[in-house]
């Protein structure tokens, strides 16, 4: 059974690789580099202002959720371009450690250095470390989306506070939608499989919560519909 100590050399290893990627400018899925460059206009119109970046955003006719460039535009501003993309780095390298995570709550009588170097693979990955390389939006998502399998995971084998991983299940799953919409359709899937443990109750304040924290998309696909269409 591999150690710790060797698990973090191995890991920090397969990190370095993706720095180096970097650096060379990697772009083996072949379109996240025009991606990046397609949408690094809205990081700098939201930077710039909130309103103006939703304007260009709309005049554009962009089909994605404006989630993703609004927090990279703000952190930009606060920490500088530099920081931002090694810190995405640092995000889409959680995406493995929160697989591994997940699938040791799933297979539980497997031998988790298998596990371990299962995960690994997403290191190999064209989209992963294209994602990772020019901060494309797949990548978080991605990691939000695998921290919701991770915490109804936890909802499964969990006999207490088991309301709790299921709130967290579907913060995370919201949070993924924000940056992909299309995740939003396991909310379904997700809400079904809680049912053998959640009472009326807990089910009618988790429809509210999830209706909640929703309102800003609905206001936003409100706000894009253009007023000659209705």
């Amino acid at each position: 059974m591999l150690s710790i100590e060797k698990k973090i050399l191995i890991f920090f290893t397969l990190f370095l690789s993706l720095v180096i990627s970097f650096h060379l400018g990697e772009n083996s899925s072949g379109g996240s580099k025009h991606d990046y460059l397609n949408t690094e206009i809205y990081i700098y119109a939201f930077k710039i202002d909130f309103f103006s970046g939703l304007e260009i955003f709309k005049s554009r006719g962009e089909m994605h959720s404006p989630f993703f460039y609004i927090i990279v535009a703000n952190l930009n501003k606060i920490f500088g371009d530099t920081f931002v993309k090694y810190f995405y780095l640092i995000i889409s390298s959680l995406i493995p450690l929160i697989f591994y995570m997940s699938l040791k709550k799933k297979f539980l009588r497997t031998n988790f250095d298998y596990l371990f170097f299962l995960s690994l693979l997403i290191f190999l990955s064209p989209y992963f470390r294209s994602s990772a390389v020019w901060l494309t939006t797949d990548n978080l998502a991605l990691l939000f989306f695998l921290l919701s399998i991770n915490s109804f995971l936890k909802f499964e084998i969990s006999k207490n506070n088991f309301i709790r991983d299921a709130i967290f299940c579907f913060i995370f799953l919201i949070l993924a939608s924000y940056v992909r919409y299309y995740y939003s359709i396991f909310f379904l899937l997700f809400f079904f499989m809680m049912q053998k443990k959640l009472n009326f109750k807990e089910n009618l304040f988790i429809i509210l919560f999830n209706s909640i924290l929703s309102v800003p998309v609905i206001l936003y696909f409100l706000y894009i519909i253009d007023d000659e269409s209705l």
